[in-house]
C-alpha cells in the first residue's frame, strides 16, 4: 500500500519539476538595451564588450592562477587563440564553472548586441571574420552557436582541454 503512494508522489514531483524548469529557462531580453543607431556605435559597444572581457579574464586569471598552464596575455580581439587560455583539465569544477560563466556571458552579450542590430552587423569590422556573413551568423542562436564554436573562436577546443562542457547553447537562449 505504501509503495504505490511513494511511487505516485515521486512521479508527480518529477513531472512538476520538469514543467517548472522549462519555464524558468526562458530569459527575457530587453531589445532597447542592445539597439544602436549606427555602425560606429555598434563597433564601440563591441569594443567595450571586448575590453570588459579582457579585464574580467585578467582578474579571473589572477585569482585562479594555478588553474592556467599558459601565462601569456589574453587578447579578446583574437579569439582563435582562446584554447591557449583555457583552464587546465586538473582544475576544480568551481573554477571551470566560473570560466564557463564568464565566457558564456561574453558570447551571450555579443550575440544579443549583434542580433538586435542585424541591419548593421554586416558592416561591422569583426577581427578575423572578413569572409563571414555576419547577418546570417547573428540571425538566431543556433547560427551564432555554430559561428562561435566552429569558425570564429577556439572555444570548443578550450572546453576539450578543460574536459568540461560550458553549454553555450543554453546561455544563448
Amino acid at each position: 500500500m505504501l509503495k504505490p503512494l511513494i511511487l505516485a508522489t515521486l512521479i508527480s514531483t518529477l513531472v512538476l519539476s520538469a514543467c517548472s524548469s522549462s519555464e524558468q529557462n526562458e530569459t527575457q531580453i530587453d531589445p532597447q538595451k542592445y539597439q544602436v543607431q549606427d555602425v560606429a556605435s555598434l563597433q564601440q559597444r563591441l569594443d567595450l564588450l571586448n575590453q570588459k572581457l579582457s579585464k574580467d579574464y585578467q582578474a579571473f586569471k589572477k585569482t585562479n592562477s594555478i588553474a592556467f598552464s599558459d601565462q601569456s596575455v589574453f587578447d579578446s580581439r583574437q579569439l582563435k587563440t582562446l584554447n591557449l587560455h583555457a583552464v587546465s583539465r586538473t582544475s576544480l569544477k568551481p573554477v571551470k564553472t566560473a570560466y564557463c560563466e564568464m565566457m558564456n556571458g561574453y558570447f551571450a552579450e555579443m550575440y544579443h548586441l549583434g542580433h538586435q542590430n542585424l541591419s548593421l552587423i554586416g558592416q561591422l569590422q569583426l577581427p578575423h571574420a572578413q569572409h563571414e556573413d555576419l547577418a546570417k551568423s547573428f540571425a538566431n542562436a543556433d547560427q551564432f552557436y555554430d559561428f562561435i564554436l566552429n569558425r570564429y573562436t577556439s572555444y570548443r577546443q578550450a572546453q576539450e582541454i578543460m574536459g568540461f562542457g560550458c553549454n553555450l547553447k543554453e546561455a544563448l537562449n
